[in-house]
């Protein structure tokens, strides 16, 4: 059974451009330990928040890779995110209520989150 994760970290101020450049560069990566990974720009009135989704079998054992891995695009990350967020502590308390994923749904091939 799956599990899935969702988390949101404060962004520097002036810095989503920079999350957003890093995001392009990242989007043909797989990772055959994760089943689906989603990254958001949330904008408030207390300025931008990065929320991270994902889904995957373990989701300690993707953490536990990427934070070993030798892989330069995953020291990239650590880097990029180390950059733009303001501090390391995620903010919210997110409690799943439900979750449908259906195999057939076709693969996401637009933007509709009012961007």
């Amino acid at each position: 059974m799956s599990e899935v994760v969702l988390t949101k970290q404060k962004l520097r101020p002036g810095k989503t451009e920079r999350l957003r450049v890093w995001a392009e560069e990242i989007r043909e990566f797989e990772d055959e330990r994760m089943h689906l990974e989603a990254a958001f720009v949330e904008h408030t009135d207390d300025g931008p928040f990065l929320v991270y989704f994902m889904k995957a079998d373990d989701v300690d054992a993707v953490i536990e890779a990427f934070e070993d891995s030798d892989h330069e695009i995953d020291h990239e990350h650590a880097e990029v995110l180390d950059a733009v967020s303001e501090s390391p502590e995620r903010v919210g308390d997110y409690e799943l209520l439900y979750w449908l994923d259906n195999p057939n749904r076709p693969q996401l091939t637009s933007n509709r989150f009012g961007r």
